[in-house]
């Protein structure tokens, strides 16, 4: 059984509420080596308060340090502050874990590390997430993004949607490690060292695409991303970050990240290339997302 140290890092901003829920839930972890990093991403409740609070008056079978970033950085910003932290705790390994998160299985941390420990190449792990109907979401990104995919993805949106319908169901039956392009930044384990080798998370976005970035380091320089089907964790989508934007600024972002993702790490991309994959990205959310919020809701009511 691996005895390799983890430090888990857990973000907050203004949902104390969840992350004392989290911790909470960590207790159960069968694990005898790790700790977690909580940091306060400038709250402006009174979520430190409530959180320090919860941690004095509670014994835990792990160690928990708190702290509070300066300002709201952002996802990147805010992590990168806990991931030095368990650095210089002295982590092996780093688990990025949003505070919507919980880990049904006691072993996870021992099976997670187990595979990193036996695949020396690879830098990220990424469990399988369960969100809507209890099903395992597909990874993230499977493949580096090819620029005319992209864009036919783009205008094609709504056949895309129906192919993701299938390939989710052929992937719960998956039992072995996949290699992918990207896992999703709510929750994976990443080797501390080579998370230093990159640089840690680009801070200059405040939002969504971190992955991407993450992937396209680690794919330069060679490391493998894996995607752990037979590992789960649950993931309540978008409470934290619904509760404080709403969609259409999260669609801003969401474009904004990527055209910088574009920009800074996809130079093997023609400025027009690029430009018009961003303005596919456009396309998609002025075009079908309308009509595929609308239809969704016209379901939901016949539903009921």
């Amino acid at each position: 059984m691996s005895i390799s140290k983890v430090g888990i890092v857990i973000l907050n901003y203004m949902t104390y509420e969840l992350t004392i829920k989290c911790l909470a839930s960590l207790n159960e972890m069968a694990y005898d080596n790790f700790f977690a990093v909580v940091v306060d991403n400038s709250s402006p409740n009174d979520s430190y308060a409530k959180i320090k609070d919860y941690v004095n008056k509670n014994i835990f079978s792990y160690e928990i340090y708190l702290t509070k970033s300066e300002r709201n950085g952002g996802y990147s910003y805010g992590n990168n502050i806990g991931v030095k932290k368990a650095e210089a705790i002295g982590a092996d390994y780093v688990l990025i874990m949003n505070n919507d998160i919980i880990i049904p299985e006691k072993e996870f941390l021992s099976k997670i590390t187990d595979f990193l420990d036996k695949n020396k190449d690879t830098a990220i792990a990424g469990p399988g997430i369960i969100q809507k109907k209890g099903m395992t979401e597909l990874p993230l990104l499977i493949s580096r993004i090819k620029p005319y995919n992209y864009i036919i993805n783009n205008l094609f949106y709504p056949f895309v949607i129906f192919l993701n319908k299938i390939a989710k169901k052929r992937i719960q039956n998956l039992q072995t490690p996949l290699k992918v392009y990207a896992v999703s930044g709510c929750c994976f384990v990443i080797r501390t060292k080579i998370f230093n080798e990159i640089g840690y998370f680009d801070d200059n976005i405040f939002l969504y695409g971190e992955e991407y970035i993450l992937g396209e380091k680690l794919y330069k320089r060679g490391y493998g991303v894996y995607f752990l089907p037979n590992l789960h964790i649950i993931h309540n989508h978008s409470v934290t970050i619904g509760s404080v934007y709403d969609s259409k600024k999260i669609t801003r972002m969401q474009i904004k990240s990527h055209e910088y993702y574009l920009k800074h790490y996809r130079n093997d991309i023609s400025y027009i290339m690029r430009s018009l994959m961003v303005y596919s990205d456009h396309f998609r959310e002025k075009v079908y997302v309308p009509v595929i919020t609308i239809a969704k809701k016209m379901i939901n009511i016949v539903k009921k």
